[in-house]
């Protein structure tokens, strides 16, 4: 089988329960889907090589107040997670394997939790919401969010900034891709509000009690979690939550790498995913989601 390409996506604009819009990229496949969420201030088309690489269907999302798509209804993961969930409910897809990568990661939990039916594996990429994360505390205090509000879009519009700083807290010292330069360029001055709102959604979740690793979560599906060594965004030793509540997952620390698999280790990504989850990505058509493609 041919793989997918760029040309062979569909965009779509879903129109939530309330009115608000959510934006989905749609790659027609064969097998269960994988859903793919992507990190504080990415975009569905953060994945777009990954899925072009994949002979799988997949759904990259834009989630609420990044890409396309309208802000979320409050600053709560579960808010990201309810919209996520009334989309592929209009898209027709029933089964699925989420792939969260940070704060999609966190999304992908709670949506694992909401709808464990649905659910045939849930796979998270250094995710939010096992744990407080410091950095994200910090500039959410009144004072420094204010400075920080006015800063963020210049810095996402200079690409030497940009690239400086993915290369030193994002990745292990690799370059960003041009086409994620010019993106974030191009929203640097509208990604804030999603950045902001979603900024305060993570911290409200590691200072949550029911907190993600607080409890065990009702979800008994396959879980695995992965991890970079050298991650400076969200803690290696948050991987202590993520078996807190999911006391089956399996977690793996990469050596060598960053917080951004997708982008540093596409291949073995693939193969991770394929090893993760494969009871429910062995067979199976996804003609439900070429239809809603």
């Amino acid at each position: 089988m041919s793989f997918a390409s760029e040309s062979t996506a569909a965009h779509r604009a879903l129109r939530l329960p309330d009115g608000r819009r959510l934006w989905v990229k749609v790659w027609p496949g064969r097998g269960v889907p994988l859903v793919l969420l992507h990190g504080l201030l990415d975009s569905g088309e953060g994945w777009d090589h990954f899925a072009c690489t994949s002979r799988r269907p997949c759904i990259a999302v834009d989630l609420p107040g990044f890409g396309r798509s309208d802000l979320p209804t409050r600053p709560r993961i579960s808010a990201y997670a309810d919209d996520v969930l009334a989309g592929l409910e209009q898209l027709g897809v029933e089964r699925y394997v989420i792939v969260g990568h940070s704060l999609g990661g966190a999304v992908a939990a709670a949506i694992a939790e909401r709808a464990p039916e649905n659910v045939e594996g849930l796979v998270l990429l250094a995710p939010a919401g096992f744990g407080r994360i410091r950095l994200a505390e910090a500039v959410s205090v009144p004072g420094v969010r204010h400075l920080t509000a006015r800063a963020l879009p210049f810095a996402l519009a200079s690409p030497i900034a940009l690239s400086a700083a993915y290369m030193a807290f994002v990745t292990n010292g690799s370059r960003p891709e041009g086409a994620m330069l010019a993106r974030t360029k191009a929203r640097a001055f509208e990604a804030l509000p999603g950045a902001v709102e979603a900024t305060r959604a993570v911290v409200a979740a590691g200072a949550s009690k029911r907190a993600f690793h607080r409890r065990r979560l009702s979800y008994d599906g396959p879980v695995s979690a992965l991890w970079g060594k050298n991650d400076r965004v969200v803690p290696r030793g948050h991987a202590e939550g993520v078996r807190r509540a999911f006391p089956h997952a399996r977690v793996e620390t990469w050596p060598a790498m960053g917080h951004h698999p997708q982008h540093e280790r596409p291949e073995e990504l693939h193969a991770f995913i394929e090893r993760a989850c494969a009871p429910a990505l062995r067979g199976g058509t996804a003609t439900s989601l070429r239809r809603a493609a």
